[in-house]
């Protein structure tokens, strides 16, 4: 109840009473009515005194329950803000920490790839030394068959020119060693025959170092 309802009923109350004192068919005393007046008076003083004490403690409550709800509210906004800092400072330090470790991961898997390539690279190397050392054993067995080529074409050009020489230019007859394979020349040359020898045969030199049937020839 608000005040203006305390007062509104003690002021009828109030008139009731003088309306009852006035209406009395005998004189009331005066003592009666003083009494009757200070009392009533003291109540109304009393409970208006009363109603306001309510009324300004149901204000206080009310700023007060005000005040700790704008202090909530504002106690929880800056526990919010500093949430949002906190969780963006995590955010930022997740996001160094997976960049810090991604790079070391790059960057170890860079060099073992380099070391990789670094290896490979020499091997490679060693692979092209062997390669150019065979070809160039090759070159020189290439060189040495044309060389044997030219020996083998100029014998057989003096054998041509001595077939084609008459019976008069020479005194005596040139008989020629001929031998089926290797193992019937090495029986009278154990030790294989040169290049200028008549015995000697390109196929009977398989590894091509002017001599026919020796130790390293092919059987």
């Amino acid at each position: 109840m608000t005040v203006m309802t305390w007062i509104i009923a003690a002021c009828v109350a109030a008139t009731l009473s003088v309306i009852f004192i006035w209406l009395a068919e005998e004189p009331v005393e005066r003592i009666k009515l003083q009494v009757f007046a200070t009392v009533l008076c003291l109540l109304l003083i009393g409970l208006s005194t009363y109603t306001f004490e309510l009324e300004r403690e149901s204000r206080d409550a009310s700023n007060a329950r005000v005040m700790t709800e704008t202090d909530y509210a504002e106690r929880l906004l800056a526990l919010e803000e500093e949430h949002a800092d906190d969780l963006a400072w995590q955010a930022i330090q997740i996001e160094r920490d997976v960049t810090e470790k991604l790079e070391a991961r790059y960057a170890a898997r860079e060099d073992t790839m380099k070391d990789n390539l670094f290896l490979k690279v020499i091997d490679l190397e060693d692979v092209i030394k062997a390669q150019r050392g065979e070809i160039y054993a090759l070159e020189d067995r290439l060189r040495e068959a044309e060389a044997m080529n030219e020996a083998l074409t100029l014998a057989l050009a003096d054998a041509e020119r001595l077939m084609d020489t008459t019976p008069d230019e020479t005194e005596d007859i040139v008989f020629f060693e001929t031998y089926g394979s290797c193992e019937d020349l090495n029986a009278i040359y154990p030790e294989g025959v040169p290049l200028e020898h008549d015995a000697y045969l390109l196929t009977f030199d398989t590894d091509l170092d002017g001599i026919a049937c020796g130790q390293n020839d092919t059987r």
